[in-house]
Order: structure tokens, then C-alpha cells, then sequence
């Protein structure tokens, strides 16, 4: 005991034996490092590893609804569906107030949409009521009118049996009615000012329960029917200004019978067909929200009453499809990011619904590539050839939208060219 307490470590003898290895470890040490690098770098060679584009997905099984925004700010005309109703296509929901009356843009509309290329005697057979209520549209129409005498005039030459004397008599009596025409159009708007102003009063009565329910439809009937026959009394000023036209060009000689002539006011009145036939689309598209596809109507009530004045690009409402799809998925992705992802790549797709360690994941593909960036972001379809099917062998319940987090493999990338470019980088 009293020996090994004298021995003095940091002797030369001492601490040469500790700084000397193994004799076994200088001539096969070099050699194991070596056989182990050379391991390793032969199995990371076979070992590869995805490489990954990471991104949100929303995953569908039914067609999302449909949102139904205003286009124009204005006042609530009337609402024409039940809220969580069903409707179909293009059937009518909102109606806003304008200067026109929607059942007689209906009817225009549908009459317009039966002439399908139409021949130069459809075009000069078509006609609209003078009793239509038609705002901004009565422009368009009267310039169609205009120019739908002049094409009849080539095919009915009506004044060749005239002379100068009896044009003159013609435009003279054809004035004349044009003013007294106007007279009657400034008293009616008078009367129709006053008629709208006892229709407010009768309004606010009726809200206070001071009148009955009854006496504003009275009112209201009076005050349509005033403007329908302000109406009729515009269109005929606007028929004998054509008249007056036509018999001026009859004149002056204008009118000659050549076919070239003919032709170019056949082309015109196509032309002015075309204008009518937009300028009841952008009424339509204004003043009107229609339902974008078949399904169940759901308004937002608590913002959207009649009378209720509404802003531009307002949201009063979905219309929920009710047509089953099959499921696909959406990606948004920057356009950098998207560069190298093509159709066909493999999508590993989980869902936040359902966790991941629980029911695994589902593969998907990519199925197309939108060609036009949005906001800098290009749009990618996922396709599921298998189904919601995940790898556990689960297959999930297709809500009607579903967010998870989507990985697309681009490629498989050996371990050691992993290693090789972080010591490049």
C-alpha cells in the first residue's frame, strides 16, 4: 500500500507509457477509419432522399359555393327567393332599383337571345313595345330603330311617288306632333314628380301604421302607369324624329339604290343589334344578381333587406352546389417555387383534420398547372387516383372542404451529393 502511494505520476517513465498507444492501434487504426469512410460513403451513394416543394392544399369533394356579390352600389329593389332555398341557374335572387322594369328586360332578353344569326328580315321584323320600361336602354334601342329604317328604305322605297311640296307638308305635320308631343311629356313628368311625392308620404304613414298597405299599391299602380305612358310618349318623339330623317334623306336625294348601299346599312344594323344586345347584358350584370349555378341559396338577412341601400363588390350571399365532383385538390404556389414542379409529380398530402400519426398520409398527383399566374402565384390541381385512401390503409370521410399540408417529391437526391453540395455551399 505504502509502494503504490510513493509512485509519482508525472514521471517521464509514467507518462511515457500513458502517451504511447497500442501497438494494435498504429497498424490497423488508420486502416478501420479508412474501411469505415469508405462504408459510409457506400451506402449513402445507394440512400436517396426526396427533394420537396412544401405548400398548403384545400382538398374539395363538391364544387365550392358560389359567391354572390353586388356590381353596382345602389338601393334593394326587391329579393326574389326564400333564403336556404333552392334555386337553378340564372334564376333571378336580387333585383336593384333602376329606371327600367326587370319583367320587360326579361322579355327583351329572351327575345333577343331566340335570334341566332338572324337574316336581314328578322332584323327589320324585330320590335319592342313601347310600353317597356327600358332606362338606360331605350338609347340603344332607338339607335337599332334609326337604323332599321334606313335598311327598310332601301327595300320599300316609300317616297318615290312624293314630291318635294308633300315632303315638305310631311315634315311640317310631322313637327308639329313632335311638339305637342313634348308639351304632354312635360306635364306627365310633373305629374309624375307629384305622384312620387305622395307615394314617400303614404310610405312613412305606413310605417308609423297610420295607412293601409292598400293605399300604396294604389299609388304605386298610378305612378307605373304615368311613367309607361311617359314612356309611350317618348318613344313616339323618337319614331317621328326617325320619320322626319328619313324623309329629310328622301329629299335631299341621299337615298340611292345602289347595292353597296344597301349592304353597308345591313352591316350597320347588325352592328346597332349587337349594341342592344350589350347594353341589356350590362343592365343585367348591374342591376340584376342571378344564381351562377343550381343549388341552395343562403342570403346573409342580417345585411340584406329590401330597400336597403347596398355598396359595390358587397357580398350578400353563397348558392351551395349540390352536384357531387370527384375530389381534387388546390395548390398556390409562387411561380419560383413552381418552376420545377411539372404533371405527373408524386403529392404526399395530410390533412389537419386528421392527424398525421393516426391515420397517415395520402398520395396524390399533380394533374395540371395553371398557365397564367395570379398575384404572382400559379394554381395546381391535385388529382387522387386512389381515393382519400392513406397509408395506414385509412380512408378518410371527404369533407366538403378540407386544409392540410401537401409535399411535392421532385426528385430523389442521393445522401452523399446532400453532403457533397452543404460543403460546396
Amino acid at each position: 500500500m505504502q509502494d503504490h502511494e510513493n509512485i509519482e505520476i508525472r514521471s517521464e517513465e509514467v507518462q511515457e507509457i500513458l502517451g504511447t498507444p497500442p501497438p494494435w492501434m498504429a497498424r490497423f487504426g488508420t486502416l478501420l477509419a479508412l474501411l469505415v469512410f469508405v462504408v459510409l460513403g457506400y451506402v449513402s451513394y445507394f440512400i436517396e432522399y426526396p427533394v420537396v416543394v412544401g405548400a398548403g392544399i384545400t382538398v374539395s369533394s363538391k364544387e365550392p359555393p358560389k359567391r354572390l356579390v353586388s356590381n353596382i352600389s345602389g338601393r334593394v329593389q326587391s329579393i326574389l327567393v326564400e333564403n336556404e332555398g333552392v334555386v337553378k341557374e340564372n334564376d333571378v335572387i336580387v333585383v336593384f332599383k333602376s329606371n327600367a322594369r326587370l319583367e320587360d328586360m326579361l322579355t327583351l332578353e329572351s327575345k333577343m337571345m331566340m335570334m341566332d344569326n338572324p337574316s336581314d328580315s328578322a332584323l327589320l321584323a324585330f320590335s319592342v313595345p313601347d310600353t317597356f320600361v327600358l332606362g338606360s336602354v331605350k338609347e340603344p334601342r332607338f339607335d337599332f330603330y334609326r337604323q332599321q329604317k334606313v335598311l327598310q328604305q332601301f327595300e320599300e322605297n316609300p317616297y318615290d311617288k312624293y314630291s318635294i311640296d308633300q315632303l315638305e307638308r310631311e315634315l311640317r305635320k310631322i313637327q308639329s306632333i313632335i311638339s305637342s308631343d313634348r308639351k304632354r311629356i312635360a306635364n306627365l313628368t310633373k305629374q309624375i314628380e307629384l305622384v312620387q311625392e305622395r307615394l314617400d308620404r303614404e310610405k312613412k304613414l305606413v310605417s308609423d301604421n297610420l295607412l293601409a298597405e292598400s293605399r300604396i299599391e294604389k299609388t304605386r299602380e298610378s305612378l307605373l302607369s304615368l311613367e309607361r305612358m311617359r314612356e309611350s310618349v317618348e318613344s313616339s318623339i323618337k319614331n317621328r324624329e326617325l320619320e322626319k330623317e328619313r324623309i329629310r334623306a328622301e329629299k335631299d336625294g341621299v337615298r340611292e339604290g345602289s347595292v353597296e348601299s344597301k349592304r353597308q346599312a345591313s352591316i350597320e344594323l347588325r352592328e346597332r343589334f349587337v349594341d342592344l344586345q350589350r347594353a341589356v347584358e350590362e343592365w343585367m350584370f348591374k342591376y340584376v344578381i342571378t344564381a351562377p349555378v343550381s343549388g341552395i341559396v343562403s342570403l346573409y338577412m342580417e345585411d340584406i333587406t329590401e330597400q336597403q341601400f347596398i355598396k359595390e363588390d358587397f357580398e350578400i350571399g353563397v348558392v351551395v352546389p349540390q352536384v357531387e365532383q370527384e375530389t381534387k385538390g388546390t395548390i398556390w404556389l409562387p411561380v419560383a417555387k413552381a418552376s420545377p414542379v411539372n404533371p405527373g409529380k408524386r403529392v404526399v398530402v395530410s390533412f389537419d383534420s386528421y392527424p398525421v400519426l393516426e391515420f397517415g398520409s395520402t398520395i396524390g398527383r399533380v394533374e395540371a398547372i395553371s398557365q397564367v399566374p395570379i398575384n404572382g402565384q400559379v394554381a395546381l390541381t391535385i388529382d387522387f387516383p386512389n381515393g382519400l385512401v392513406t397509408e395506414y390503409g385509412r380512408e378518410l370521410d371527404a369533407s366538403q372542404t378540407m386544409k392540410g399540408v401537401a409535399n411535392i417529391i421532385i426528385k430523389d437526391k442521393r445522401f452523399i451529393e446532400r453532403i457533397f453540395e452543404y460543403f460546396r455551399s
